[in-house]
């Protein structure tokens, strides 16, 4: 008897311990499937905080460029006085431009400018010239992916303005496009000049944009652009510069100032 109590009681301790494993097995699965419902509804939450941001930034870009704010051209400045204006080109962040007034009635954006200066300023490597560099008040250049970014597919001018000993000479193409540097932003397109400078022969030679250390000259061409500073869109032929004419050039490039304009009658 007291051998079957017993035996009685291990099977009822035995049973209740099963099932008080199973209740808790219960519980904590039920408390995860809560855990995890609330998840669920915080990732949903933060995924709709996040397209509300989204949402209010894209409005606020939209918004910056409608309010004019900043220019996305030096067209739509409306002082008369030359000076430097924030530029936006709604995919970039603002950058600054100087925009010259005073050039056959204004509106045209300065995207590079030497004043004869032997500071290294220009002697700068692909990528920066694919950036830029320099101060849009004095020695800079706007940058080639910049550059692209306007131009391309846009109807721009192109004036070069070249001063020597207090002579200035002025070459101005009524259309310029630059490509993509994939191609080494050629000169996609380059009009018809007036003045009485001429810095491109026709649109039908290639011309790429060529620095000391990406280029496709032969050897006494590039030491020229190194001790001349020289980078610019140069016929895309190995052997088409002579040393003294190109040396010329490049000393030429010094004292150049190059602007663009939208033409007039386009968006």
């Amino acid at each position: 008897m007291v051998l079957y109590s017993y035996a009685v009681c291990l099977f009822l301790a035995a049973l209740a311990t099963a099932e008080q494993e199973d209740l808790t097995s219960n519980l904590s699965a039920d408390l995860n499937a809560v855990r995890l419902k609330d998840v669920q509804i915080q990732l949903v939450q933060l995924n709709d905080k996040l397209n509300t941001l989204n949402s209010q930034m894209a409005t606020l870009m939209e918004q910056s460029c409608d309010r004019k704010t900043v220019i996305t051209d030096c067209s739509e400045v409306s002082s008369k006085e030359s000076g430097v204006f924030p530029l936006r080109i709604c995919a970039e962040p603002t950058y600054n431009v100087y925009c010259n007034q005073t050039f056959e009635d204004g509106g045209w954006m300065v995207i590079y400018n030497r004043n004869d200066g032997r500071d290294g300023t220009f002697n700068q490597t692909w990528e920066a010239y694919k950036r830029g560099f320099g101060h849009p008040n004095g020695e800079h250049f706007i940058g080639l992916n910049r550059l692209h970014s306007i131009t391309y597919g846009s109807s721009y001018e192109i004036a070069f303005l070249l001063t020597t000993n207090g002579v200035e000479q002025v070459g101005v193409y009524d259309h310029f496009e630059v490509d993509n540097e994939r191609d080494y932003y050629p000169i996609r397109k380059i009009g018809s000049a007036r003045g009485n400078l001429r810095l491109f022969r026709d649109n039908i030679n290639l011309y790429m944009f060529q620095t000391y250390d990406r280029n496709n000259l032969h050897q006494l061409a590039r030491d020229t652009m190194i001790e001349e500073d020289c980078a610019f869109w140069f016929v895309d032929m190995p052997h088409a510069h002579a040393s003294a004419e190109f040396k010329d050039f490049c000393t030429n490039l010094r004292r150049l100032k190059i602007m663009i304009r939208k033409r007039s009658g386009t968006a």
